[in-house]
């Protein structure tokens, strides 16, 4: 049995329906960058990168991707994704149970059974130079054309799911025939789950104070030794981090409610507007105000 993951951290968005499982997601091609948060879903994720710069990290390493490729994310992974400057991506998520049958052949016993299970694992990576890209791709690109034929990824027909589930079994099959599958479960990593915990906690409790030594103590740990092995995982101080999640947060009030910005900051865990007003230009660049008229349009 899986050990419980921190629920604050899993996914909030349903992927498809209750009957299927499955998602298709882009990036905006207009935006000037392009940030996903760290997060975790039970669902299997591929992830297209077509064109652009991007930092990868799961499970807390890194993977620079600077050409195209193609990325496997495993059932409850933390990861996130980021890049600076405008690019192509897409991705498809969708639970291993989609591919199961009530058969008990080989495939199932060997193949579908372990995947849903946990206990057959996808490639992390699967390159533009790599002798089944092309083949992975061009399955890659049926799944999308069958999302992008639908009037919404949450009503997909009954042909176009089979479609669907057809490539994504050849997307297994094609990795079994080239030997890329591996069946060793890998060992839980201690600081995976140690992070997985107080990026849980950040994200549960930003409303209120947050200190270093509290993150710290949490894992009791001394306050310079979490630091640094926090700055490694995730690239910013704690504190850096809690600021940003709660500009985040913010930017979604701005967006979805009419709030005031003074109310709005007190809920986002500023007690003081000043200090607010100086964080969220400095990450987005706009004061509050304008961030809310410019995503309004």
């Amino acid at each position: 049995m899986k050990p419980a993951l921190p629920s604050s951290l899993k996914e909030e968005r349903t992927h498809g329906s209750e009957l299927f499982h499955f998602g298709y997601y882009t990036a905006d091609a207009s935006a000037d960058s392009f940030f996903v948060a760290p997060h975790w879903h039970e669902e299997i994720e591929i992830v297209y990168f077509q064109e652009g710069h991007f930092i990868l990290e799961a499970n807390m390493e890194r993977y620079p991707v600077d050409s195209e490729a193609i990325y496997f994310i495993r059932s409850g992974e933390l990861h996130r994704i980021f890049s600076a400057n405008r690019c192509a991506e897409s991705a498809v998520v969708f639970s291993p149970y989609l591919l199961t049958f009530l058969s008990n052949d080989a495939a199932q016993r060997r193949l579908l059974g372990p995947l849903a299970d946990d206990t057959l694992l996808l490639p992390r990576c699967i390159h533009s130079t790599d002798p089944c890209f092309g083949q992975v791709l061009s399955e890659y690109q049926k799944i999308v054309r069958q999302c992008h034929n639908q009037d919404g990824i949450d009503v997909i027909e009954a042909t176009p799911q089979l479609f669907i589930k057809a490539a994504l079994l050849n997307i297994l099959g094609i990795c079994s025939e080239h030997g890329l599958l591996t069946s060793k479960q890998p060992s839980r990593d201690q600081n995976i789950e140690d992070l997985k915990r107080i990026l849980s906690y950040i994200h549960t409790h930003y409303i209120e104070r947050i200190y270093v030594r509290d993150l710290a103590g949490l894992l009791s740990l001394n306050e310079q030794y979490f630091c640094r092995m926090f700055k490694k995982a995730i690239g910013q101080s704690p504190m850096a981090y809690v600021n940003a999640y709660r500009i985040r947060r913010a930017c979604a009030l701005l967006r979805d409610s009419t709030q005031p910005v003074t109310d709005i900051c007190l809920e986002c865990g500023f007690s003081n507007f000043g200090n607010f007003l100086r964080e969220f230009r400095k990450q987005t660049g706009l004061t509050p105000l304008k961030y809310r008229r410019k995503s309004h349009g």
